[in-house]
């Protein structure tokens, strides 16, 4: 009992740090991956609900290894049970816990830069070209917010030459030549 209580201690500390690294700016596949897909409404990552599951798993978890301090394990167990029932109540109305989570966590500066200034379907399109990119050059771009940016202009840029019109192709359809 001791060994699994251990690994899932282990795996809640490892979750943990990294909703941290993504709520800090640092790890950004998650909210990229969030950008491919399609759907009347976009779809926003939320770290909240992250956040509070793997706290509360944790907690649970550590009113367990306090079974020795009564008042103590009782508090960590309640606590823990709370959290995993407000995280069930975010999946249960995801709406309000859209604007919860808007207003509670607060997203990293790149991705209130790359916001204001690409279009729906220019993130999408970053959100794919990182899905092709080598491991190499997303554990680059998720350390360094200025390279992120840099490439997901160059991004940008080619969703722009490909959505203008060649005005050969109209040239072509309206002469036959």
């Amino acid at each position: 009992m001791t060994v699994i209580l251990a690994l899932l201690t282990a795996v809640c500390l490892g979750f943990l740090i990294r909703v941290t690294l993504i709520i800090i700016g640092t790890y950004k596949e998650p909210i990229i991956k969030t950008f491919s897909e399609y759907g009347p409404d976009e779809k926003l990552y939320m770290p909240a609900q992250s956040l509070f599951l793997w706290t509360g798993i944790l907690c649970f978890c550590g009113g367990l290894w306090a079974t020795g301090y009564s008042s103590l394990s009782f508090t960590l167990s309640t606590v823990g049970v709370f959290l995993i029932f407000l995280v069930g109540a975010s999946y249960t109305y995801p709406q309000i816990s859209k604007k919860i989570n808007l207003k509670l966590m607060r997203f990293p500066r790149w991705y209130h830069e790359l916001r204001e200034r690409t279009t729906r379907y220019e993130r999408r399109r970053i959100g794919y070209m990182w899905l092709h990119l080598p491991l190499r050059a997303r554990l680059t771009y998720n350390s360094s917010d200025s390279l992120f940016l840099l490439w997901a202009d160059f991004v940008i840029m080619g969703t722009i030459r490909e959505e203008e019109p060649n005005p050969r192709d109209e040239e072509f359809f309206y002469t036959g030549h």
